[in-house]
């Protein structure tokens, strides 16, 4: 049977009692011990946790990673899709821990953003016919060959004649490296911020 609390001395009451048995303090709302429950919030993360949004970064960077190697490069639009994803799926997932993980959330957006991009590695090696993701990208690096983007297929002009063939070198270097700019910007960004401490 659920006892409720006196609103007085917080001792225990039958529910339903106007004054109570122990103090004799008038009962206009007895509160009862379950309402009387504050939400539960873990001012600790636990490994399974952290487990759990790595296989988030994953688990999408596998699917980028694929998508990559058939269709092409989506400079800047692909770091800014995955650095919104990868945040919104974490913070639905860590409901009762967002006071927690906002004062880490440098060191999980760090974590995140490097498991994505061996967890992409990974994707786009499957995709091979031969798995080779890394030496791929250190040919693509020394020119060797060369990566599609997807955007310059829609173009026209000499835009198009130039890169149609890819991109490789120190421009593909560049490009990339303003893609991982906005993609860990966006989420260290979205990740949860430390909110202000109501008085108890």
């Amino acid at each position: 049977m659920n006892l409720s609390k006196c609103s007085t001395c917080k001792k225990p009451i039958q529910p339903g009692d106007k004054f109570c048995q122990h103090c004799g303090a008038p009962q206009s709302t007895a509160v009862s011990a379950k309402e009387n429950k504050a939400p539960v919030r873990s001012d600790s993360i636990a490994f399974n946790d952290f487990m759990k949004w790595i296989l988030i970064a994953v688990v999408i960077g596998v699917a980028f990673g694929w998508v990559r190697y058939w269709i092409g490069y989506y400079v800047l639009i692909q770091g800014v899709i995955a650095g919104l994803l990868i945040p919104f799926f974490v913070k639905n997932t860590a409901k009762n821990q967002l006071e927690a993980l906002s004062n880490i959330r440098f060191k999980t957006a760090f974590l995140l953003f490097v498991f994505f991009l061996l967890a992409q590695a990974l994707g786009f090696g499957m995709a091979q016919p031969v798995f080779d993701p890394f030496m791929w990208f250190v040919r693509v690096w020394n020119g060797d060959t060369s990566e599609s983007v997807f955007a310059i297929f829609s173009t026209a002009g000499v835009v198009h004649q130039t890169f149609s063939e890819g991109i490789n070198g120190g421009f593909w270097i560049l490009l990339s490296a303003i893609d991982l700019f906005f993609m860990f910007f966006f989420i260290l960004v979205s990740m949860p911020l430390t909110s202000k401490k109501t008085k108890s």
